[in-house]
């Protein structure tokens, strides 16, 4: 019996095996120049690294903090100011999945890093259980208890940062133009005076072809 054979199918199929093939391959996150994937529904990791970084490098770099930093230090025999990492950063976006630790997470490296401003974790978004759990470790005869952190040795910190990450979505037609605000400022807990603010808006546009794509 012979075999029949169709030159259109067999093309055919080599164009759908083609179609079907996938690559995958590594990229570092952090890196805008390899990861340019944009979405209208949600902020990228990479997104948020850029913006806490640039936010950070604004604020320590600005004329208002530069001033309060002297000021700050010569009353303080040279010694940076503690900033906490207010718990009401807020997600005012469309989307609920948005990671704001991604973005308070490295903002906090970014502005400790900076060389220019201490970064409490007793107080704050960060203000863990743990800290008033290990600190009561006084009452337990089990520890060494000249190990135990004792009354009065906690920091208050200086300086404050809150803000919130807001997203305004307009369709016009077959295109969509997000635009994701990272909305920051710092304040001097002391006088309650705003000593830094941010406004850095990230836009987004998808426009559909006629094919849909």
């Amino acid at each position: 019996m012979k075999k029949l054979f169709f030159p259109g199918a067999a093309v055919l199929l080599t164009l759908c095996a083609g179609c079907s093939s996938v690559k995958t391959e590594e990229f570092d996150p952090r890196n805008p120049s390899e990861n340019k994937v944009r979405s209208l529904t949600t902020v990228s990791q990479t997104e948020c690294f850029i913006a806490a970084r640039a936010a950070a490098e604004d604020a320590m770099a600005s004329p208002a903090y530069t001033h309060f930093l002297e000021r700050y230090k010569k009353k303080h025999d040279g010694q940076l100011p503690l900033m906490q990492i207010s718990r009401y950063l807020r997600n005012d976006t469309n989307d609920p999945e948005l990671n704001m630790n991604l973005i308070t997470d490295e903002l906090s490296k970014a502005l400790r890093d900076s060389g220019k401003v201490r970064i409490t974790l007793a107080t704050g978004r960060d203000a863990k259980g743990t800290f008033s759990e290990a600190r009561d470790l006084k009452n337990d005869k089990n520890f060494n208890q000249a190990t135990v952190a004792r009354s009065g040795t906690l920091n208050a910190p200086n300086l404050s940062l809150e803000g919130a990450v807001i997203t305004n979505i307009v369709r016009d037609g077959n295109t969509t133009v997000k635009v994701t605000s990272f909305n920051l400022k710092i304040g001097d807990i002391e006088t309650g005076e705003e000593i830094w603010s941010y406004n850095e808006p990230l836009g987004v546009k998808k426009t559909k072809t006629t094919f849909g794509f």
